[in-house]
């Protein structure tokens, strides 16, 4: 059985991401300082924004249909924005360096990037296309700082 997803139901899980993505760069923060921490955190902020973003835009998105199975979109709209995006590679470990940390951080961006640029694809004229692709350059701008931290870290650690 498919299940059919409104605008609504992706910026839900767009919310969910983007809250993820919140605590994963806050918990990040808190184990560096210097110039780790200011990114990390900034990172955080940047995250808690869009989720903050998407929920005024999903406030004004017709809600799902009385009777519709909201369980099993809601199963599939974890499943959409868990471990496809978070993957266990992903996952923070006690011995993480700061370039583990900028390198699974990099590939979570990436992994957004692509959820995003599908949904755009899938509902593009059901949603708002523009607060989506702002989104999109925001996380590229994202995977971009972290490529360049990770680039001046290595340089210091005499990496490259």
């Amino acid at each position: 059985m498919s299940v059919a997803l409104s605008s609504a139901d992706v910026f839900g899980a767009a919310i969910l991401l983007e809250e993820k993505g919140a605590r994963f760069y806050s918990e990040a923060a808190t184990r560096f300082s210097g110039e780790g921490e200011k990114l990390l955190s900034g990172l955080a902020s940047m995250e808690q924004v869009h989720a903050l973003r998407f929920r005024k835009i999903q406030d004004g998105l017709p809600s799902a249909e009385p009777g519709e199975m909201t369980e099993e979109k809601d199963d599939y709209l974890r499943m959409l924005t868990g471990d496809r995006i978070f993957t266990p590679e992903a996952e923070m470990e006690k011995r993480d360096t700061y370039g583990d940390i900028l390198e699974k951080a990099i590939t979570v961006e990436k992994n957004s990037v692509f959820f995003y640029t599908a949904v755009k694809d899938t509902l593009a004229q059901k949603m708002d296309v523009e607060a989506v692709d702002l989104l999109i350059r925001e996380e590229i701008g994202h995977f971009q700082s972290l490529t360049d931290a990770l680039q001046r870290w290595r340089e210091r650690k005499g990496e490259v």
